[in-house]
């Protein structure tokens, strides 16, 4: 149950950017998105803050490279994607981050990849070329390439390396480490927004402004998060992990029923070669585990 909400909960972010798009700019909501996160979170974590201060001077360039690219750039990428793209292409591009999660730590830092990883990701990246090309592989140009794919794309790639980094991490409480990475998130973003500001003036907001905001600050930010890292600690990662794919199920059937999005043939073609490519990645995940000696639950 804890798995299947977090993962509603993640689906509906896309679907809420979407929706959105035209209420304010993504810039906007990636930025007060980290804010509502980090006055939520601040409260429960500010104690273990400051017990883990030592250990945050020393990796603080660690963490703020983190911040950086794994929270603030990401969530702007994502939302200014949807500007351009359906969230049915960003979900199931999305889709592709539990194969790249494995293959980047081949790429970031030479660690031997296994045939059957290579497959997995030969697969996904088949995948990807069927769905950002409509169906038409033969016929790509990068002209022709929806850039709200490509820029989705490079969302996927940005939280595949945060991911692999951060087992470069210290040991810190996990509350201390998502507000910092919150705080530094919302910091990267501040300057820009302020800029933005500046230049198109303060409106009121709308209601539905509000309502978006504090879904995506809350929601997918905290509250997936925490039931996400319980439910590992219920059942174990492995079988965690094969959850990771229920936001894309999730959100092609909300961006369906909820924006009206079709759901085309390349689309299904595009998601079964990548559902293909996740079951041979979890047979290596699966081995991995194994290998290290970890209890299956």
């Amino acid at each position: 149950m804890l798995l299947s909400l977090a993962s509603l909960f993640w689906a509906l972010n896309p679907i809420v950017g979407r929706a959105a798009r035209d209420l304010f700019s993504p810039l906007s909501l990636a930025f007060w998105r980290w804010v509502v996160a980090l006055l939520f979170v601040l409260p429960f974590a500010w104690r273990h803050v400051v017990a883990d201060r030592r250990v945050l001077r020393e990796s603080w360039r660690l963490l703020a490279m983190l911040g950086v690219f794994g929270v603030g750039v990401f969530a702007f990428i994502v939302y200014w994607s949807l500007q351009l793209t359906t969230a049915t292409n960003s979900l199931l591009l999305q889709s592709t981050m539990p194969i790249m999660t494995l293959v980047m730590p081949s790429i970031l830092f030479g660690e031997r990849i296994r045939p059957l990883l290579i497959a997995s990701a030969t697969l996904s990246f088949a995948g990807v070329v069927w769905i950002v090309t409509r169906g038409q592989p033969f016929a790509l140009h990068l002209g022709g390439l929806n850039h709200g794919d490509l820029l989705a794309l490079t969302g996927v790639f940005l939280y595949s390396a945060y991911a692999t980094f951060l087992r470069k991490v210290p040991t810190i409480h996990h509350i201390t480490l998502l507000a910092v990475l919150f705080a530094v998130g919302m910091g990267t973003l501040a300057v820009p927004y302020l800029v933005s500001l500046a230049d198109s003036g303060v409106a009121m907001p709308q209601i539905e402004v509000i309502g978006a905001v504090l879904y995506v600050g809350i929601f997918p930010s905290l509250i997936a998060y925490a039931f996400f890292n319980r439910a590992v600690v219920l059942i174990g990662s492995v079988r965690a992990g094969v959850h990771m794919n229920l936001p894309t199920v999730f959100g092609v059937f909300l961006a369906v029923l909820l924006l009206g999005e079709r759901l085309e043939t390349y689309h299904m073609v595009g998601a079964a070669i990548v559902v293909a490519a996740i079951f041979v990645s979890r047979r290596v995940a699966a081995g991995q585990t194994e290998n290290r000696g970890e209890r299956k639950p």
